[in-house]
C-alpha cells in the first residue's frame, strides 16, 4: 500500500462504532462480492495463517482456483491477498483501494472511514470476485465477532485454531470471554471445526455457539497422527476409518497440531463433495514442500537463521518446544523483541528455558506499540540474572549477531517475537541475498 493511499485509511478502528454494519453496507454498495464464492473462515489465536495456507494449498492441488486472505502480512503488504499463492499485483491492489477511497468520500455523510485492515479485506473480496475464484480461505484479523472478516454474508466452514490469551481487554478479560468473541463467526448451519488440545472452557463455548446456530461441530482431537523422521518428514494419520501417510514439509512441532485440524477438514470436505481422492498423494503434493513465511522459517543458510513470529504465551511455548526438540545441544543466539501490549514478561520466562542460548534484545519497528529494548533488558536481567546487549534497531541486532556467529560456524541464529521485528529482518536478508546473486 503506497503512502498516498495509506493516508486515506485509519490505522485502527476496531470496536469504534458499528464496524460490521458499515462494512456490510460497503460490500452491498459493491454488489456483495463476498457472495460469489464459498468461504472457509479461519479464526483463533495461534496457527491461523498456517492452517489457512495448508487448506488453500490442498484446494489448489485439487485443481481449484483459491483466494487466500491472511494477516499480518509477511514481506510486501500485497502478500495478504493471494490467488493460488500469487500475490495481488500492486497496480490492481492500488486500483481497488482507490475505488474504495472514492466510495467512502461519497458514502453516507462522507464522514465514515475504514481502517487499513478493513480496506484490505474489502479489496480482497472484490479481487476474488473479479478473478472468479472457486473458494476463498479467509483468515480473521484481530478477533471474531467484530473482526472485519465477519462482515461476509455466510461461510461453509468456521475453523478454530488454538484459542489462547491474547489481545486481552480488547477481545475479553478471560479465556471464556475471548472464546465467546471468536465463536461469533460461526454461521447458521455451517460446519464448525475445533483444533485439538483446546482448553475445556474454550471447547464448551464453541460447542454451545455451534449448537445455537445449528452448525455441525467437529473436534480435531479425534484425529491421530505420528511424525516419523526419515529423509523427508513422514506423517502417519488416521481420521475416522481413513488412514495413510504423507510427506509434510513444515518445520516446527506446533504445525502437527495445525495439520490435525486440516486433516479433519479435508475428511469432511471430501465426504460433502462426494470426492474420491488419493488422500495420501494429495497431501504429499500439497504439503510436502509447502512453506509458510515467518513460521519457523529458515531464511538464511550460512549461518542458519530461523525466524518465527511467535509473540504470545501459547506461541512462544510452542516455539520453545520446537527449538528444544530440534536444536537442544546446539549453540543458539536469539534476537527478540515484543510489543508493549503483549505478555512479554511470561514470554521472556519461557525463552529463558531454551538451553545453550544467549540473547540480543531489540525493539519492533512499530513506534506506537514497541517495547523499549532497555525495558526488555531489565526483564531478562530480573529473570535470568544476566545483562544482554540491546539494540534500538532490529537490523543492528542482526548485523551484530552475524558478526559474532562468524567466529562460531555451528551457531544457530533465531529471530522470534513480533511480526514488526521479523519483517524488517526478513526483508533485509532477502534483499542482501538478492544483491549478492546479481
Amino acid at each position: 500500500m503506497n503512502d498516498d493511499l495509506t493516508s486515506h485509511f485509519a490505522e485502527f478502528l476496531y470496536n469504534q462504532g458499528d464496524r460490521i454494519g458499515l462494512l456490510k453496507q460497503v460490500l452491498r454498495q459493491l454488489g456483495n462480492p463476498d457472495a460469489d464464492y464459498p468461504i472457509i473462515h479461519i479464526c483463533g489465536t495461534n496457527g491461523k495463517g498456517s492452517t489457512a495456507t495448508m487448506i488453500a494449498a490442498i484446494l489448489q492441488q485439487m485443481g481449484k482456483r483459491v483466494g487466500l486472505f491472511t494477516s499480518p502480512f509477511i514481506g510486501d503488504i500485497t502478500n495478504s491477498i493471494q490467488i493460488n499463492r500469487q500475490a495481488i499485483p500492486t497496480d490492481q491492489f492500488d486500483k481497488y483501494l482507490n475505488r474504495l477511497k472514492q466510495l467512502m468520500t461519497s458514502f453516507g455523510d462522507g464522514q465514515q472511514e475504514l481502517s487499513e485492515f478493513e480496506a484490505m479485506f474489502v479489496a480482497a473480496m472484490q479481487y476474488f470476485s473479479d478473478q472468479q475464484v472457486d473458494y476463498v480461505v479467509l483468515e480473521c484479523g484481530l478477533g471474531g465477532e467484530l473482526d472485519a472478516t465477519n462482515a461476509v454474508k455466510t461461510t461453509i466452514y468456521s475453523i478454530f485454531t488454538k484459542i489462547g490469551m491474547d489481545h486481552i481487554g480488547i477481545l475479553g478479560n478471560t479465556i471464556e470471554e475471548i472464546a465467546t468473541t471468536k465463536s461469533k463467526i460461526i454461521r447458521q448451519g455451517n460446519t464448525t471445526i475445533a483444533a485439538p488440545n483446546q482448553r475445556p472452557e474454550v471447547l464448551a463455548v464453541l460447542k454451545d455457539e455451534a449448537s445455537h446456530k445449528a452448525a455441525t461441530f467437529l473436534d480435531a482431537d479425534a484425529v491421530q497422527i505420528d511424525r516419523q523422521l526419515t529423509k523427508a518428514t513422514n506423517v502417519v494419520y488416521q481420521v475416522g476409518h481413513q488412514s495413510g501417510h504423507f510427506q509434510f514439509g513444515l518445520p516446527g512441532d506446533y504445525q502437527l497440531e495445525n495439520v490435525r485440524t486440516v486433516l479433519l477438514w479435508l475428511d469432511d470436505f471430501q465426504k460433502k463433495q462426494h470426492l474420491s481422492l488419493d488422500v495420501s498423494q494429495l497431501l504429499t503434493q500439497a504439503l510436502g514442500k509447502l512453506d509458510v513465511p515467518g513460521r519457523f522459517e529458515t531464511i538464511h543458510a550460512q549461518p542458519t537463521i530461523i525466524i518465527d513470529g511467535a509473540h504470545n504465551v501459547d506461541a512462544i511455548t510452542a516455539f520453545v518446544g520446537s527449538v528444544k526438540h530440534s536444536f537442544s545441544s546446539q549453540s543458539k543466539l536469539i534476537i527478540t523483541g515484543f510489543l508493549k501490549d503483549k505478555d512479554y514478561v511470561d514470554n521472556v520466562r519461557l525463552l529463558a528455558q531454551i538451553p545453550n542460548a544467549t540473547f540480543k534484545l531489540t525493539q519492533p519497528a512499530n513506534p506506537e506499540r514497541k517495547l523499549d529494548e532497555r525495558r526488555l533488558q531489565t526483564v531478562f536481567q530480573n529473570i535470568t540474572g544476566k545483562i544482554y546487549p540491546v539494540f534500538s534497531d532490529p537490523i543492528a541486532a542482526l548485523k551484530a549477531s552475524l558478526k559474532e556467529s562468524s567466529n562460531h560456524p555451528d551457531q544457530l541464529i533465531l529471530v522470534v517475537g513480533s511480526f514488526y521485528l521479523i519483517n524488517p529482518i526478513r526483508d533485509y536478508l532477502i534483499k542482501t541475498r538478492s544483491n549478492s546473486n546479481d
